[in-house]
C-alpha cells in the first residue's frame, strides 16, 4: 500500500497539473480529444493527489468560485420542469466544464508566474499554428485533414466560429506576452498581422466584429475612466474605418438596387421584357425574374464568348448564371445592361460565378453579402443557406417560443423539441436541414430557463467582473468580454469547444495565478 501511495504521489501533483493544462490549451484549436484527455486527467489528478476535503473547504470559502459554479447549477434546476430528461442530461454532460473548472482552479495549485504565462503562451502559439495550418491547407500547400468545400473549412479541427473567437482573444493576448525584447515584439507583430489577415481571408465577420467591439470597450475605458489619450488613439481609427465601411456598403446598395416602382414593358430596342421569368432568384436586392429580355442577352453573349448560352446534355451553359450575375450587378437583363459588363465579369460568368460578390474573397465582400441577406429577408425571401438571414429567422422563432413560457422557460431538455414544434406551427420557409436552434446563447437560455433564468445567468457571469477590475486582471476581462459578445450570435455553451472556450479560459484567468494582475511577462 505504501508503494502505491508513493507511486501516486510521484505521478500526481503540481507538475501533472501543469501538464494537463498544457494538453487542454494545445488541444483547444486542434483536438477535442486532447481537450477531453487533459480535462479528465486534470480531474483525476485533483482527486489522487489528496486533500480533497481541504480543497472543498477552500472552494466553499471562495465566494466568487461558488458564484461561478452557479452558471452550471441553474441549468440543473431546469431539469425540474423539463419533459425531455434524456436530452437535458446530455446537455448537462456537455456543460460539465462550467462546474468542474471553477472548483478545480479555485481549490488547487496556484501556478508560478512563469508557468502561468507558459500556459497562456502555449494557447496563443496553438491558435497561431492552427490558423497557419488552415491557411496552408485551403491553398493546397499541405494535405487536408478533412475535405475543403468552402472558406469555413479552412478551420480543419473545430468550428470556424470557435476558431475565430480564439483568434480574437489571441490578438489581445499577444501584446502582453511578447514584449520582452525586440525579437519577441517583431514575432508578436508578424503573428498579429497574420491573424488579422486570416480573419479577413476566411471572411469571419463575427470574429472581426467581436474584436472591434472589444477594442471599443477598451478605448472607452482608457478615454473615460483613465482619462488617457491612448483611448482616443485607439478609438479614432475604428471610427474612421467604420465610417468608410458604412459608406462603402451604402454606395454598393444604392448602385445595384434596381428601381421596380415603375417597370417599363420594353427594352430600348423595342423588345418586350419578361417580368415573370421562370427563374426565381434574389441577388443583391434584385429579383432575377424582373427585366429579362432573353433574346438580347443571348445574342450579345454569343458575340463575346465561346461558352454556350444554353446547356445541352453534359455541356455547361451560362444561361441562368448570366441572369443571376446581371441581377447582382443591378443591371437589367437586356442589351444595354449586358454591354455594361466588364471583361472580368464575363470571365466570372464563364467560371460559373452567379454573383459578382462571390468572386471576391475579402471581408468587405462578405459584409456586402450580409447586407443583402438582410435585405432579402426583409423582402420575404427564403433565408435558407444565408447565415445572417437564417439567424434573423431563428431569433424570430425564439421570441415566439419564449413568449409561451416567459418566466421559467420550457426546461433544460426541451429547447430542441420546442423549436421543432414551432417550425411546424408557423410554417417557416426554411428548408428542413436549416431548421436549427437560436444561434444566440441568451435566447437559448431564456427558452430553457425563462427570463428569470437568463437574469440569473447574467448575474453569475458578471459577478466576478468587479473583482477582475480590482485585480487588474486584463486576461480575464478580455476573455469574458469576447465570450459574452459571442453569445449574441452563437449558442456558445451548447457545444464542447464553445463551453471549453468560456469555462476553461475565464476560470483559468480568474483563479490560476497570484500574479494574474501583472501587466506583462517580466
Amino acid at each position: 500500500m505504501e508503494k502505491i501511495k508513493k507511486f501516486i504521489s510521484y505521478i500526481t501533483g503540481y507538475w501533472t497539473h501543469v501538464f494537463c493544462l498544457s494538453l487542454i490549451v494545445i488541444g483547444m484549436p486542434f483536438s477535442k480529444f486532447l481537450m477531453s484527455l487533459g480535462t479528465i486527467s486534470l480531474i483525476v489528478n485533483w482527486f489522487l493527489e489528496g486533500g480533497v476535503i481541504e480543497k472543498f473547504k477552500k472552494f466553499f470559502s471562495n465566494r466568487i468560485a461558488i458564484i461561478s459554479t452557479c452558471v452550471y447549477l441553474i441549468f440543473v434546476l431546469g431539469l425540474i420542469h423539463t419533459s425531455n430528461l434524456e436530452y437535458g442530461l446530455k446537455d448537462l454532460r456537455i456543460k460539465i466544464p462550467l462546474l468542474a473548472f471553477p472548483i478545480i482552479f479555485s481549490s488547487t495549485h496556484r501556478l508560478k508566474k512563469n508557468h502561468y504565462f507558459l500556459i497562456v503562451k502555449l494557447f496563443t502559439l496553438s491558435v497561431i499554428t492552427g490558423s497557419l495550418y488552415g491557411f496552408l491547407v485551403y491553398n493546397g500547400l499541405i494535405p487536408a485533414k478533412k475535405e475543403i468545400h468552402e472558406l469555413r473549412d479552412a478551420s480543419q479541427f473545430i468550428s470556424h466560429i470557435r476558431l475565430s473567437l480564439m483568434i480574437v482573444l489571441t490578438l489581445f493576448l499577444i501584446p502582453k506576452l511578447f514584449n520582452k525584447n525586440i525579437g519577441l515584439k517583431i514575432f508578436g507583430l508578424v503573428a498579429s498581422l497574420f491573424l488579422l489577415f486570416f480573419l479577413s481571408y476566411i471572411e469571419s465577420a463575427t470574429g472581426l466584429t467581436l474584436g472591434i467591439i472589444t477594442l471599443l470597450f477598451i478605448s472607452f475605458y482608457y478615454l473615460f475612466k483613465k482619462k488617457s489619450i491612448y483611448g482616443f488613439f485607439m478609438i479614432a481609427p475604428i471610427l474612421i474605418v467604420g465610417t468608410l465601411v458604412i459608406q462603402n456598403l451604402y454606395s454598393t446598395y444604392t448602385s445595384v438596387k434596381i428601381d421596380t416602382s415603375e417597370m417599363s414593358e420594353v427594352t430600348k430596342s423595342g423588345n418586350p421584357y419578361n417580368h415573370n421569368y421562370d427563374y426565381q432568384f434574389f441577388d443583391n436586392g434584385n429579383y432575377a425574374q424582373h427585366y429579362v429580355c432573353e433574346s438580347e442577352i443571348r445574342d450579345e453573349w454569343r458575340k463575346v464568348s465561346d461558352v454556350p448560352f444554353y446547356g445541352k446534355d453534359s455541356i455547361y451553359g451560362v444561361h441562368y448564371i448570366l441572369i443571376r450575375y446581371m441581377s447582382s450587378r443591378g443591371l437589367k437583363k437586356d442589351r444595354e445592361g449586358f454591354n455594361q459588363l466588364t471583361d472580368k465579369d464575363i470571365e466570372n460568368i464563364e467560371k460559373g460565378i452567379p454573383n459578382y460578390l462571390h468572386a471576391s474573397t475579402n471581408i468587405i465582400s462578405r459584409l456586402q453579402s450580409l447586407m443583402f441577406e438582410v435585405d432579402g429577408y426583409l423582402e420575404g425571401v427564403n433565408a435558407s443557406g444565408n447565415s445572417l438571414a437564417q439567424r434573423l429567422e431563428y431569433w424570430k422563432i425564439s421570441k415566439e417560443i419564449i413568449n409561451e413560457n416567459i418566466l421559467i422557460g420550457h426546461g433544460t431538455g426541451d429547447v430542441q423539441d420546442a423549436f421543432i414544434e414551432k417550425y411546424q406551427t408557423l410554417g417557416t420557409k426554411l428548408d428542413k436541414k436549416f431548421r436549427l436552434r437560436s444561434h444566440n446563447q441568451y435566447l437559448s437560455t431564456a427558452i430553457a430557463l425563462g427570463v428569470l433564468g437568463l437574469i440569473l445567468l447574467l448575474f453569475f457571469m458578471v459577478y466576478p467582473v468587479k473583482f477582475g477590475f480590482q485585480q487588474r486582471n486584463y486576461f480575464y476581462l478580455i476573455c469574458l468580454c469576447i465570450s459574452l459578445l459571442s453569445f449574441f450570435s452563437e449558442d456558445t455553451l451548447e457545444t464542447q469547444d464553445g463551453v471549453f472556450f468560456f469555462a476553461f479560459l475565464t476560470n483559468f484567468f480568474l483563479f490560476s495565478s497570484q500574479n494574474r494582475y501583472l501587466k506583462s511577462v517580466d
